[in-house]
């Protein structure tokens, strides 16, 4: 719609068109700041458009109405329309030149025109005089008369010439106007998408120079961190050693060590303590794995005699040594009342049968005889 408007425009004051209905166009275009008028405050509407301010008034109407636009093209973009307004103004200032020339024939025109007036009116006055000032006045017409046609001739051409080189920049106008339109639809996407990416860029600047702030005040914490761990590392180190040191000697001694053997939780040993007359005894014990326990014992010797106690097994494979300190009794004459302590020795044969021996000594808790006894016999356990 604007380039309709501005295309006519152009034509309008490259014909020369002056009528008294453009008032309210040129009113529009006071208030749009298109026209200003002369210096003198005249607006002059029926007087002929110089090519000069055809131009201004064109080059007006594109700073009005693209001005905001081409402030978002690019550098590239103003650097090209550049070029073009370079140009645009050397034609304006060549057609300014020849609007100069053809205003200068334009009044050479108004004045012949004048004095063509002036002297048919004075022909017409002289026309009851001599008719020898009547062909020479005739004759100064008819010279006037062919200068005038000659200027208007030249006039004409040069009027045409103009039109010509009008429509020209009007088509040159045009196909900057174009291009223009299509910058704008090309930037136009991108103007927006480019702000947004730009603000976004500014924002993940100011948040990673706060990171970077913050890291390097990390930073200087993590170096007297790291410094206090190279200590802590040759603490470690050295306690390493140590340790080291001591599994070595822990692993040492206890090889040098004996090894404990397992105490059998259960005992039973069969002794015979006589051939003629057949006599023997009995144990039967219970032990822990420290190696202490209780017993009972039997014997027939003298008669029956019974008695309870303590024991202490040391397996030393594949023998095995018992110790045992009890109370007994007697049963035979009035009957006896006994303490006693036994020693016993045995070896295993297979697992945990064996032979073994057992000597026991018996003495009275009060009256009574002393007895020992001493037997060969099979063992379980201990």
């Amino acid at each position: 719609m604007r380039r309709w408007g501005v295309l006519l425009l152009v034509g309008v004051f490259s014909l020369g068109v002056a009528q008294s209905w453009s008032r309210d166009a040129v009113d529009s275009l006071m208030r749009e700041g298109i026209v200003y008028g002369y210096p003198s405050g005249e607006i002059k509407p029926e007087a002929y458009a110089r090519r000069g301010e055809v131009f201004t008034l064109l080059w007006r109407v594109i700073l009005t109405y693209r001005l905001k636009d081409l402030q978002s093209l690019t550098k590239e973009d103003i650097e090209r329309l550049k070029g073009l307004l370079a140009t645009v103004e050397e034609l304006s200032r060549a057609l300014r030149d020849q609007g100069q020339v053809l205003s200068v024939y334009s009044d050479a025109i108004k004045e012949l025109r004048q004095d063509l007036e002036k002297a048919q009116a004075y022909a017409n006055t002289l026309a009851g005089e001599a008719g020898k000032k009547a062909e020479e006045a005739l004759a100064q017409v008819s010279t006037w008369v062919e200068r005038l046609n000659a200027l208007e001739a030249t006039t004409y051409k040069g009027l045409r010439d103009f039109r010509e080189e009008v429509n020209t920049l009007a088509g040159g106008l045009k196909d900057l106007d174009a291009k223009v339109k299509s910058l704008e639809e090309a930037l136009s996407g991108k103007t927006g998408e480019l702000s947004t990416r730009f603000s976004e860029f500014q924002g993940m600047l100011s948040r990673l120079e706060g990171a970077v702030s913050k890291a390097e005040a990390e930073i200087g914490g993590v170096k007297g961190a790291l410094a206090e761990l190279e200590e802590i590392k040759l603490r470690v180190s050295t306690l390493e050693t140590q340790v080291k040191a001591l599994r070595e000697e822990v692993v040492r001694l206890r090889a040098e060590m004996p090894k404990k053997e397992a105490v059998p939780p259960f005992g039973v040993q069969v002794s015979l303590s006589g051939i003629s007359p057949l006599t023997g005894m009995g144990r039967v014990g219970y032990a822990l794995s420290e190696g202490f326990g209780v017993y009972l014992r039997g014997a027939y010797d003298l008669g029956f005699y019974g008695a309870v106690g303590a024991v202490n097994v040391r397996p030393v494979s594949p023998f095995v040594l018992t110790t045992s300190l009890g109370v007994g009794r007697g049963f035979y004459g009035p009957g006896f009342t006994y303490g006693e302590i036994g020693v016993g020795f045995g070896g295993k044969l297979f697992g945990d049968l064996g032979l073994g021996v057992e000597g026991v000594l018996s003495f009275p808790l009060g009256t009574g005889p002393s007895v020992a006894r001493f037997g060969v016999g099979v063992i379980y356990g201990w």
